[in-house]
């Protein structure tokens, strides 16, 4: 069996080896010659899995190792009966921890407190729940837009996109659907991007054509008067400079690129095609112990203040989006390549869990709410 896949999947050859010939390809790269011989393809975001790409191949079993499915032509693999797999899930405490560390960084700077505001979050899937639950956990007044789940009657209190909207804090959590009843694509648009008011703090980390660049690239030209934070973007790689010249933090599509969250998508992949091929998974990710794990926190300071310092200790989101901006001058092809290379050499992030929070005194209320993110506390 000869199976093609993209170099950046973590472990990929370690997990799939036992199966066959693993080649390793760069995701953008992968051509139809490259799958004349193959049985497997695993891609991630950036290979557009398509009839262009597998006519005539011999292609049996397509797997990506992400959540969103938008490069995937679904209707095309199930004519062909081609078997298909995502890792739907596996990097959503990844993505809730980017959101929860941003929100930090701006609240601590501006003075803002949590409990005295409301986030509406668009999207109530993997990661749209765990953002609900961590940002209870701080205070905030949480908003939840989802239709699909509310014509379900799925239990939860939802709002309109239109109240959501109006929170100090607007998150997106939502799959690319380009038509349909539930169409995400420009789901900000000029129509109601108007609703957003001023000073509050707008969050894409969900794909880039949910927000409609350009629309959004008006509004901080003319108004100046949104905290932006975008780690997806229309056109990646090559997106629009002058845009991450005016976002407050801007970063290379990375949100869910946690060292957990990368080796969940391999492991998930795996234990799919297991189950595709009948046998027992055998194969178990590397995962190394995080050092200096433990954390000291004086009780005595705001919950701003002492979750923006544990933030900075694990995750200094500023610093990607630093990495980031600093090739903003760049020509578009350039910028695209490093833009990439950010990616590809994204360096190691651990999440919340690896961490144990210490308390320089006893207090239930300030462990509750680190429990509630996951942290062990001593």
């Amino acid at each position: 069996m000869l199976i093609i896949a993209d170099e950046n999947i973590p472990q990929v050859k370690e997990a799939f080896s036992a199966f066959g010939d693993v080649k390793l390809l760069a995701g953008r790269s992968i051509t139809k010659g490259d799958l004349k011989d193959a049985d497997v393809l695993l891609v991630r975001s950036v290979t557009k899995v398509n009839k262009d790409l597998l006519e005539g191949t011999n292609i049996k079993f397509v797997a990506t190792a992400t959540i969103g499915t938008d490069h995937i032509d679904k209707d095309y693999l199930k004519e062909k009966n081609i078997a298909f797999a995502d890792a739907s899930g596996c990097n959503a405490y990844s993505v809730a921890e980017y959101v929860i560390c941003a929100v930090t960084s701006i609240f601590y700077k501006l003075g803002k407190k949590f409990s005295e505001s409301s986030i509406g979050i668009i999207g109530y899937g993997n990661i749209g729940k765990k953002v609900a639950k961590f940002t209870r956990a701080l205070g905030f007044k949480v908003l939840i837009n989802d239709p699909p789940l509310q014509r379900e009657g799925y239990p939860e209190e939802f709002c309109s996109l239109d109240e959501t909207l109006l929170c100090d804090v607007v998150t997106f959590h939502v799959p690319l659907n380009k038509s349909g009843i539930d169409k995400t694509f420009h789901l900000l648009d000029e129509s109601n991007i108007g609703l957003i008011k001023k000073g509050a703090i707008l969050i894409n980390s969900s794909r880039g054509p949910v927000v409609d660049n350009q629309v959004l690239k008006r509004r901080l030209v003319e108004k100046k008067d949104l905290i932006t934070i975008l780690d997806v973007w229309e056109n990646e790689p090559k997106i629009d400079t002058q845009l991450l010249d005016l976002v407050n933090i801007g970063t290379p599509h990375i949100a869910g690129y946690s060292y957990e969250g990368k080796i969940n998508s391999t492991v998930f992949i795996y234990n799919k095609f297991c189950d595709y091929m009948n046998v027992k998974p055998s194969w178990q990710p590397v995962v190394n112990e995080v050092e200096n794990s433990l954390i000291t926190i004086d009780i005595n300071e705001s919950i701003e203040k002492m979750l923006n310092e544990v933030c900075k200790k694990i995750y200094d989101i500023e610093e990607d989006s630093h990495l980031l901006k600093q090739a903003k001058n760049y020509n578009p092809d350039d910028f695209g390549i490093y833009f990439d290379s950010l990616r590809k050499h994204y360096r190691i992030r651990r999440e919340f869990n690896n961490y144990t929070i210490k308390l320089n005194e006893e207090n239930d209320v300030i462990k509750k709410i680190f429990e509630a993110l996951r942290f062990r506390i001593l």
